[in-house]
């Protein structure tokens, strides 16, 4: 029997250079993806779901929209931290920066638990939004089954 061993966590002094530019390129494709997501849910909550809330589910709404708000302004930042990082690791396969390449190192791991924070509050918005959204779409269909 083949014993599975789990694949080790590698800090990310062991990764060359090319490998975190590589991760940043990919952080920075999906916090992009993400502001596209942000724009669709704003417009499906605004537009769509708002004018059939309740009372209740209203003030969620409008919760969640703020918070998508927030969510954006915090991806925004931090894509710009990522793109300054992305640059000063391109300057390091260069041989620029050689000093300093512990410290971009350091700044790699710290951008990863934000990029890791950012993704995982992203998904519990989403969540939030599908259950609403979902709760009103029940809602809208039981009030139609019932006035015809």
């Amino acid at each position: 029997m083949k014993r599975i061993i789990p694949k080790q966590k590698m800090p990310v002094f062991n990764n060359s250079v090319d490998y975190l530019l590589n991760k940043t390129k990919k952080w920075m494709s999906e916090i992009e993806f993400i502001k596209v997501e942000q724009d669709f849910f704003k417009e499906l909550l605004s537009e769509h779901i708002v004018s059939l809330c309740t009372t209740h589910n209203f003030q969620k709404a409008k919760l969640l929209l703020s918070s998508i708000n927030h969510e954006k302004k915090l991806g925004n930042e931090l894509l710009v931290n990522i793109k300054d990082h992305n640059v000063n690791l391109s300057l390091l396969i260069e041989n620029i920066y050689l000093k300093r390449e512990d410290n971009f190192r350091k700044n790699h791991e710290n951008l990863k638990s934000e990029v890791v924070n950012y993704l995982d509050n992203f998904k519990y918005l989403k969540e939030q939004v599908f259950d609403l959204v979902l709760l009103i779409m029940k809602i809208d269909k039981q009030q139609k089954l019932i006035t015809h």
